[in-house]
C-alpha cells in the first residue's frame, strides 16, 4: 500500500533546533528524522511513499531524491511555501498521485507499530477509511478521539475535557474518493475535516494501539524520541 507523508508544514515549534530546516531534515540519534521514518517503513514491507513537501521542501527531495539507496521508492507533491495549503488541502493537491487506497501519516511522527497488521484489519471491515486510536486519557497530549466498537463516533482538535479518552494515533488509511470528494472545498483545509466529515457519516473505523506515539514537533518530543531509538538500539 502507498504511503503518504505530509512534511509541508513550517515547523515553528522546533526552530530553536531546526533553525530554517524542515522538520524532515532534523538531526535525531545521528541522522536526518526522515531516514528514520523511511526505515520503519521499510521494516513493515512498505516501500512506495509519495511525499507532501512545501515549506524548504527541495531540501528533503535533494536529500532523499528516488528513496532508492533505501530500497524506496519515493516521489512528491510539492505545494507552493508561500500559500500553504493545509494537510487536507495537500493531500487534494496531490490527488493524481495518490492510489486507491493509501496510508497517511505526518512528517514529524514516529510510529511504532505493526503497519501490515493495521492493513490487514481495515480490509476486513466495511468502511472507507480508518485512524488509528491511543488511549490516551490526556497523557501525552489532548485527547480528540471517541470510539464504540471499531469505529470512532467523535472527533474534535477542540475537544472538552471529558469528551475524548483516545488521541489520533497519526496513522490512517484513506481512499482516494474520499479526497476527490473535497475539489471544490476551500483551502487551506485541514484533515481534521475530513476526519470530522467521516465520523459524521459513519465511514470512520477505529484502530486501537497500544504503543505510545513519538513526534518531533517540540523539542522535548525531538528528545524522547532518541531516547526510544537508543534505548531500541541498545537491545
Amino acid at each position: 500500500m502507498q504511503v503518504v507523508i505530509l512534511a509541508g508544514g513550517l515547523g515553528t515549534r522546533i526552530r530553536t533546533i531546526a533553525g530554517d530546516l524542515p522538520k524532515s531534515l532534523v538531526t535525531v540519534a545521528g541522522k536526518p528524522f526522515i531516514e528514520h521514518q523511511l526505515e520503519l517503513l521499510k521494516e513493515n514491507g512498505l516501500n512506495r511513499v509519495l511525499l507532501l513537501i512545501g515549506y524548504q521542501g527541495e531540501l528533503i527531495r535533494n536529500y532523499v531524491r528516488s528513496g532508492s539507496r533505501y530500497g524506496m521508492k519515493v516521489t512528491y507533491s510539492l505545494e507552493d511555501p508561500r500559500k500553504l495549503m493545509g494537510t487536507g488541502g495537500a493531500l487534494v493537491g496531490a490527488l493524481t498521485e495518490l492510489e486507491d487506497q493509501f496510508i497517511t501519516l505526518y512528517g514529524d511522527s514516529y510510529l511504532p507499530v505493526d503497519f501490515q497488521t493495521m492493513i490487514a484489519w481495515y480490509r476486513d471491515q466495511d468502511r472507507p477509511a480508518a485512524m488509528s486510536v491511543y488511549k490516551n486519557d490526556g497523557k501525552w497530549d489532548a485527547s480528540n478521539a471517541r470510539v464504540l466498537g471499531e469505529r470512532v463516533i467523535f472527533y474534535s482538535k477542540k475537544a472538552r475535557k471529558g469528551e475524548a479518552d483516545y488521541i489520533d494515533y497519526g496513522l490512517s488509511i484513506f481512499t482516494r474518493e474520499i479526497i476527490q470528494r473535497y475539489l471544490t472545498q476551500p483551502m487551506p483545509l485541514d484533515m481534521a475535516l475530513i476526519q470530522q466529515d467521516l465520523v459524521e457519516g459513519d465511514e470512520l473505523a477505529a484502530y486501537r494501539v497500544k504503543q505510545r506515539f513519538y513526534e518531533i514537533g517540540k523539542p522535548e518530543g525531538l528528545r524522547e524520541l532518541e531516547r526510544y531509538l537508543e534505548a531500541d538500539k541498545a537491545g
